[in-house]
């Protein structure tokens, strides 16, 4: 994409012009409160995935699965519940 540069940045020089410092100054405290925000989402992030393995380890299980896949469904039987059951049957 073309990313728009704020109002008195050059691009060219990664300088900001004489005259926008208002500007700036808004800019660089938009950029301070989403990097704080994207920070505080990796540490969310962080907790949750330790908690899900914590949880794992705690009750002995992880994802397993009981019967051999054979394809997305593994029978025409299967397939027809399928169907009745979105049917409401």
């Amino acid at each position: 994409g073309n990313y728009i540069y704020p109002e008195g940045f050059d691009p060219e020089t990664n300088e900001w012009k004489e005259g926008f410092d208002e500007q700036r100054a808004a800019w660089e405290a938009q950029y301070a409160q989403a990097h704080a925000l994207w920070e505080a989402h990796k540490r969310q992030v962080e907790s949750a995935e330790s908690a899900d393995r914590d949880a794992a380890v705690e009750a002995g299980t992880g994802y397993v699965t009981e019967s051999p896949v054979e394809g997305s469904l593994a029978s025409d039987e299967s397939l027809q519940a399928l169907r009745d059951k979105l049917a409401g049957n």
